[in-house]
């Protein structure tokens, strides 16, 4: 769900970025880098009170929210890079076709970089899966995730590693299935722009 949104939020963003600039693009840009500077460990404190006192302990959509916030800076470095290599002219053409902004994103740019959207989709969706401080931290039963499921085979009676192994495996399944399944998208996404 939070790659999902992180899509629909990055792939306008960039847009404004690359293809139709706003003005001072250069400092919005520093200013998604400067939120990936700031440890996390430093921002989990007023999060947890935050989460405490709006009554959102242990709920799914909080982690979304978080995860939505922490991948959207990379996501739009990433998706902005691949938007800057799209012909002027498709663009041009589309506009002299009466295209309005939606279905210029949808018909005409979308397409034009899937790989791309293919290659943030799949490193968004690996960040979010696998992190595990706020998932720890701000959840106990109903929103666990799989990487807080894992510590739980390390207890006080010992460490289980054949039940760790295999829930392991398990959890691992989805990302490599997602890996596998967009391989082709991916290779072309991160070698965008280098042979045109």
């Amino acid at each position: 769900m939070s790659t999902i949104v992180v899509l629909l939020l990055s792939l306008p963003a960039a847009y404004a970025l690359s293809i139709k600039p706003v003005r001072k693009w250069t400092d919005t840009l520093f200013f998604f880098l400067s939120t990936k500077m700031l440890p996390v460990v430093a921002g989990l404190l007023p999060l947890y009170l935050f989460a405490q006192y709006a009554g959102l302990l242990d709920n799914i959509w909080l982690l979304i929210l978080f995860y939505t916030s922490m991948n959207l800076p990379i996501a739009v470095w990433m998706m902005r890079s691949f938007l800057s290599e799209v012909p002027v002219e498709m663009l041009e053409a589309a506009q002299m076709d009466g295209a309005n902004l939606i279905k210029t994103l949808r018909s005409v740019i979308a397409p034009v970089v899937t790989p791309g959207i293919a290659a943030t989709a799949l490193i968004c969706f690996i960040f979010s899966w696998n992190e595990l401080l706020f998932a720890r931290v701000l959840t106990a039963t109903v929103a666990e995730t799989a990487p807080v499921f894992l510590t739980s085979f390390v207890t006080s009676q010992g460490l289980f590693l054949a039940q760790l192994c295999a829930a392991a495996f398990v959890v691992s399944l989805p990302v490599l299935t997602a890996g596998f399944a967009a391989q082709d998208k991916l290779v072309q996404g991160l070698s965008l722009g280098s042979v045109k």
